[in-house]
């Protein structure tokens, strides 16, 4: 048989690969309807679907799973021989030691930051570029934070989202002691965007009544930690934003409660960066340091 459309083939490779119709778009410059489409005139020409459509969801058919897989190695194989041979960025050997990383700040904020250092020390002829914005495509490596239901199999979980209070020193012996997990009602809670992560947190400790209290709403991770080193409230920090503050002694975890959050830190790899050293260095130094992180805050 004639083989189907180069378009199809890569819309379904890419949505498979990042388990989303709309990142697949973003990733080809495309409409997701242009995405959707393709796989649809793809699905067509080989007579059969590649994949289960649900609400607001796509599932790899057992063999669309089987081609998308063998899809995702040849265009990994076009993808090297290509950057193998092209001087648009520079000499290869200049191009194998360039990484852009794209980290979420909290995560480059409170914890990478001052890892990187160590970093560059070991390694400093890798030319290291670290953003907070810009789309995962664009990048060699992309450390993110995703829900897990929303975590395609293009990203690797680096950690899970474990979830403690943590506060000032001087609150644990204030007008209102920190005990046990009961008496945060009595306290000014910060909560990061919404107070769902604190009212989950409250009812796996058995506590239902709602805080006596007002509550602070921020969007910025850093600028929750400022607020709770300052004694405005107790916040609920992930071990990665709590970790560095913890050893330094300008925060405290009250109670050795800790609970995860269906969400985590993630790591998304772009394809055909197997040949480029510096990209390796970095991911191998990285998932060292996250190993590091897991035993000093006792994370299976």
């Amino acid at each position: 048989m004639a083989l189907p459309s180069l378009n199809g083939m890569r819309a379904f490779e890419a949505a498979a690969r990042l388990g989303s119709i709309k990142e697949a778009a973003e990733e080809l410059h495309l409409t997701p309807s242009a995405v959707s489409r393709h796989i649809r005139t793809l699905e067509t020409t080989l007579g059969q679907d590649l994949f289960e459509r649900g609400f607001r969801q796509v599932t790899l058919t057992t063999r669309g799973s089987y081609y998308a897989r063998s899809l995702s190695e040849a265009f990994e194989a076009i993808w090297r021989a290509t950057d193998d041979v092209s001087f648009h960025d520079g000499p290869r050997q200049a191009k194998a030691h360039r990484v852009r990383v794209l980290c979420v700040p909290p995560v480059l904020n409170l914890w990478l930051a001052d890892r990187l250092p160590g970093f560059r020390r070991q390694h400093p002829s890798v030319d290291l570029e670290v953003m907070t914005s810009g789309k995962r495509a664009n990048f060699d490596l992309a450390i993110v934070d995703e829900f897990d239901y929303k975590a395609g199999p293009a990203l690797t979980l680096l950690i899970p989202l474990v979830l403690t209070p943590v506060c000032a020193p001087s609150l644990l012996e204030g007008p209102l002691p920190l005990r046990s997990p009961g008496d945060l009602i009595h306290h000014h809670l910060i909560h990061e965007c919404e107070t769902t992560r604190w009212k989950r947190w409250l009812e796996q400790e058995g506590i239902v009544d709602s805080p006596s209290k007002s509550g602070t709403i921020m969007d910025d991770c850093t600028a929750i930690m400022r607020e709770t080193i300052n004694g405005v409230g107790i916040a609920l920090a992930d071990t990665m934003m709590a970790q560095d503050l913890l050893e330094q002694g300008r925060l405290v975890a009250p109670f050795g409660a800790r609970h995860t959050y269906p969400a985590g830190i993630y790591l998304y790899q772009r394809r055909s960066i197997g040949n480029k050293q510096g990209a390796s260095l970095f991911q191998d130094w990285l998932l060292a340091e996250v190993a590091e992180h897991k035993r000093a805050m006792a994370i299976g």
